[in-house]
């Protein structure tokens, strides 16, 4: 039955290994307190599932602050467990004391400030800890008026304290004033060794000459190191000197009843200062653990419900840690569960198979710490309550074991001590004695270990122990590559391949005897040279193989990222459609609004005076709005003609085009036409369309024409020129007063694409006169982007200079 000491001997021996504790100083160097740097390095393995996802949830929600540079940190937070233990017995408090408590206070409350900005439904956890930083703006605002910066009590702090540092300062003068006076007086300067006065035992002192100490009549305090210099008060400032001294003492007394105040009220909110001290610390220790993800691009992996894991891009945190700009090979590693419970690695010396064991050995401890994983995102972990590692030369002087027996007494540990739920790492397991021995050994304890329910990663040179995988389904190998040309580990991993130690090979590259190396291979057992012909031959296919997925992986992102494209455009359009058909809706309607007031008032002018001319002249007028206004039906038309260059409306889209291709119909499909609307090409069949009326197709025909006619400003037109009655809608007016300048230029860019688009003109833009910003600044633009002579001030009747009239 294994003891408690072995359990922690073995526990103690794999944090070691696995350089626990110098990952755990890197978390603590970039927490910004100290009690959050001691939290970091007293960093907990959480066994339950339940807190291990909350501390692993904590630190993700940290990195998304850091990264968003939120500021929240604990820098400046002062050590105050003296001053709450303090303050737990009624102690009264000194005043640098007290403004630790309130520094404390004013830390949690910028805390709690970040915290309240935060979303609760996105930030649960981190949100969760503003209930430990309660108010305590009354003891903050009282030690702030008492006491400085410097932890010195203000003169404000009681109005006795202020009179009775006004007197002291009174005294200083007084006493200064007569030292002076001493010193420039002829008959006792001489006697001075400096003419000026300083301090001893806080009292005021000259230095006197000590052959002439009886020129000066005072007390002596001190002498100087040779004793050639005394340094006395002089009689004449000695009652000042006390009288002083009485009022000092006075103020001290002062001082402490502030202080023992200020201590009776900080003890009233002593559960607020100490929960607020403990949850900043705890919030600090969570930063260091996102800013160190940060570091080492670490992900928050899901959690598996068994003991298998799916690491993707693993890598070792202490390598990207040390040197950041250095470039660690990612593997992807899977083990546990359904994948197999043994994983044995082979391959040649330095090619990362010891680091691979440890990377898989840290990842549990950080699972279990709360800190994210160097890991790509769709990552699996398993929690595992006991990690035990025989990694590395454990030989020991001390107890006379040799590396085979110091080896071999870990393994005896292990295998008394794990089962389910447990990860063991063994490096060159059975290694320093006999091969053949030490083979069967090995696979004897990867057998118990896979039995007991252990997920186990081995690493060996063992030929023996590639075999197993081929006889037992819970056993997987795996290698790690190594390129023969230049003869250096390419430390990838490639599972379900074992590899052999290509000794051999470097030796023979390395320029060893070739005689040596055809003996040695002929040594090789039939056997072993047959499974080494096997593994190369699995070698080879696998990278043939992984070549064809890597290509079929670049391929199905090709494909879904145009797919992404495709409907992105296709909302675009979709987007695009309803908004010039809602344009062209609106434009219908203010038309329609023009057009019915018009009729109106042409039957409100024949009911006042019937006549037949006038009737003939309505009916004229209203077969004018009908053409300009509505459109013949192309299918209603009794010999409908279209062809291409004819303006049609799109009645589906509710949208004018030009027809630009007509074809045939055919016995299985109508009569296709397509048609150009803005920068659309469409096909539509023929029912689809509408002609537009005479008047339309003129209008269109005249609006293209006027797009390379210079058009005159009101000034510039000859006498007797028509005037163009212009229509004013919302759709082709576009008011920007009161607006400013670069919004009325944005919203002037878009007025013009979108009537571009619709071929709607001419159109206004209504700017005023004002301080002459926004006419300039339009006119400027018009000038910069629009043809010569397509734009002009607005004549009187349209409101002069106060708008500016655009052709397209």
């Amino acid at each position: 039955m294994p003891s408690v000491k072995d359990d922690d001997d073995i526990q103690k021996r794999t944090l070691r290994v696995l350089e626990w504790e110098r990952l755990k100083n890197f978390v603590a160097q970039e927490a910004d307190s100290i009690g959050g740097k001691q939290l970091c390095l007293e960093l907990e393995l959480a066994e339950h599932r339940a807190v291990i996802e909350q501390l692993l949830d904590e630190t993700r929600e940290g990195l998304f602050i850091y990264q968003a540079r939120s500021g929240m940190s604990a820098a400046g937070l002062p050590e105050i467990d003296d001053v709450l233990e303090r303050l737990k017995v009624g102690a009264s408090l000194s005043s640098a004391e007290l403004l630790a408590v309130r520094t404390t206070l004013v830390i949690g409350r910028k805390f709690r400030s970040n915290l309240s900005q935060l979303e609760p439904e996105h930030f649960p956890k981190l949100t969760a800890y503003a209930a430990g930083l309660p108010q305590a703006e009354k003891l903050i605002q009282e030690i702030d008026n008492a006491i400085d910066d410097g932890g010195n009590v203000k003169d404000k702090a009681s109005p006795l304290l202020r009179s009775l540092r006004h007197e002291v300062s009174k005294f200083d003068g007084m006493i200064k004033d007569t030292l002076q006076r001493i010193i420039h007086s002829a008959h006792q300067a001489k006697a001075l060794t400096d003419p000026l006065y300083t301090q001893r035992n806080g009292r005021y002192v000259l230095p006197v000459n000590a052959s002439m100490r009886s020129s000066v009549s005072g007390i002596v305090h001190d002498s100087s190191a040779s004793g050639l210099t005394v340094y006395v008060e002089p009689i004449a400032v000695l009652e000042l000197s006390n009288q002083q001294r009485i009022k000092q003492a006075e103020i001290e007394r002062e001082i402490a009843r502030i202080l023992e105040v200020l201590t009776r009220f900080a003890i009233s909110y002593l559960d607020a200062i100490s929960s607020t001290y403990t949850t900043c610390m705890q919030l600090d220790a969570i930063m260091a653990r996102s800013k160190i993800a940060f570091k080492y691009k670490g992900e928050r992996p899901e959690l598996s419900r068994d003991e298998k894991f799916h690491l993707l891009n693993a890598r070792h945190p202490l390598l990207m840690l040390q040197d950041e700009q250095s470039i660690v090979v990612p593997n992807d590693i899977t083990l546990g569960g359904s994948a197999g419970n043994t994983l044995i690695i082979t391959g040649p010396n330095t090619g990362g198979k010891t680091v691979l064991l440890k990377t898989v050995g840290i990842f549990s401890l950080m699972l279990r710490a709360g800190l994210l994983l160097p890991v790509s995102p769709g990552s699996t972990a398993a929690i595992f309550t006991r990690v035990c590692a025989d990694i590395g030369d454990e030989q020991s002087l001390e107890q006379s074991l040799s590396t085979f027996s110091s080896h071999m007494k870990n393994i005896v540990e292990i295998v008394d001590q794990c089962a389910a739920g447990s990860l063991v790492l063994l490096d060159e397991l059975g290694a320093g004695t006999d091969p053949r021995e030490g083979a069967a050994l090995a696979r004897s304890v990867l057998e118990f270990l896979n039995q007991s329910g252990a997920v186990t990663i081995s690493t060996t040179h063992f030929g023996e122990l590639k075999t197993l995988a081929y006889t037992e389904p819970s056993f997987i190998n795996g290698s790690l590559d190594f390129d023969e040309q230049t003869l250096s580990p390419t430390y990838k991993l490639r599972l379900g391949v074992p590899g052999s130690s290509k000794a051999t090979t470097i030796a023979m590259r390395l320029g060893l005897n070739s005689t040596v190396i055809e003996r040695a291979k002929a040594l090789v057992e039939v056997h072993d040279q047959d499974l080494q012909r096997t593994v190369e031959l699995l070698e080879v296919k696998l990278r043939e193989a992984t070549v064809r997925e890597e290509q079929a992986q670049q391929a199905k992102q090709q494909a879904e990222e145009l797919k992404r494209f495709t409907e992105e455009q296709m909302r675009k359009l979709e987007v695009d459609t309803r908004t010039l058909r809602q344009k062209q809706i609106n434009e219908l309607e203010s038309e329609y609004k023009l057009g019915n007031d018009y009729i109106k008032h042409i039957i409100a002018d024949l009911q006042k005076q019937p006549s037949i001319n006038k009737a003939q002249k309505a009916q004229q007028e209203l077969e004018k709005v009908r053409n300009e206004l509505g459109w013949k039906s192309i299918a209603e038309d009794k010999s409908p003609t279209i062809s291409v260059g004819e303006s049609v409306k799109v009645l589906s889209l509710n949208q004018i085009g030009v027809i630009i291709e007509i074809a045939a119909e055919t016995a299985k499909e109508a009569a296709q036409v397509t048609v150009k609307c803005g920068n659309l090409r469409i096909k539509v069949p023929k029912s689809d369309l509408e002609m537009l009326g005479q008047e339309k197709q003129k209008q269109i025909q005249q609006n293209k024409q006027k797009s390379s006619v210079k058009v005159e400003a009101p000034s510039q037109r000859t006498k007797g020129s028509t005037i163009d009655v212009f229509v004013r809608t919302d759709a082709n007016t576009l008011d920007l007063r009161g607006k400013r300048v670069d919004d009325g230029i944005a919203d002037l860019v878009q007025f013009l694409d979108e009537n571009l688009l619709t071929n709607t003109s001419p159109l206004m833009i209504i700017h005023g006169h004002g301080t002459g910003a926004m006419k300039n600044a339009v006119r400027q633009h018009l000038h910069s982007q629009m043809p010569k002579g397509s734009y002009r001030s607005g004549d009187i009747h349209e409101g002069g200079d106060g708008v500016t009239m655009v052709t397209l």
